[in-house]
C-alpha cells in the first residue's frame, strides 16, 4: 500500500480522508480501491461491507411501473396525440381521465402528464387544485 500511495503523491491521512468520504471508516473494510486519473477514488467494498439489498434478503421487487418515464400529454392546453399514442392510450381514456378530475375541457390544462405508475398528473390554468 505504502508504495501505491507514493506513486500517487498521497499520505495514510489523505487516503483515509478520501475512503470517509465514500462511507469507508476503516482500511479493513476495503476489498479493492483505484485512484482514478481524474483524481478521485473508487472503492469496493468487502462483501460483509457492503449495503444490504433487498436481492440480500430474497425480497421480490414490487413492479409498480406502467411506464418507463413520466410522458407529456396536454401542454399549454393542447393534446400531444403522439405521447398518447406512444404510450397505446386514446384521447377516451384522457377525457375521461380528466372528467373524473372534474375538467370539461382540454383548454383548462396547462400541463399533463402520465405518470410512471399510470397516474394523471394535471397543472391547471390558474393554477385551479387538482
Amino acid at each position: 500500500m505504502e508504495n501505491e500511495l507514493r506513486k500517487v503523491q498521497l499520505d495514510i491521512d489523505a487516503l483515509n480522508s478520501l475512503l470517509r468520504k465514500k462511507d469507508v471508516f476503516s482500511i479493513t473494510e476495503v476489498n479493492y480501491a483505484i485512484f482514478e486519473t481524474d483524481g478521485t477514488l473508487s472503492v469496493l467494498k468487502k462483501d460483509g461491507n457492503q449495503p444490504l439489498i433487498k436481492s440480500d434478503m430474497n425480497m421480490q421487487k414490487v413492479i409498480t411501473n406502467i411506464f418507463p418515464i413520466a410522458t407529456k400529454v396536454i401542454s399549454d392546453g393542447e393534446i400531444v396525440i403522439n405521447n398518447i399514442e406512444e404510450l397505446h392510450l386514446n384521447r377516451q381514456w384522457l377525457n375521461e381521465q380528466l372528467k373524473q378530475a372534474g375538467i370539461h375541457s382540454v383548454s383548462d390544462v396547462f400541463y399533463a402528464e402520465v405518470q410512471k405508475d399510470g397516474k394523471l398528473y394535471i397543472d391547471y390554468y390558474k393554477d385551479r387544485p387538482n
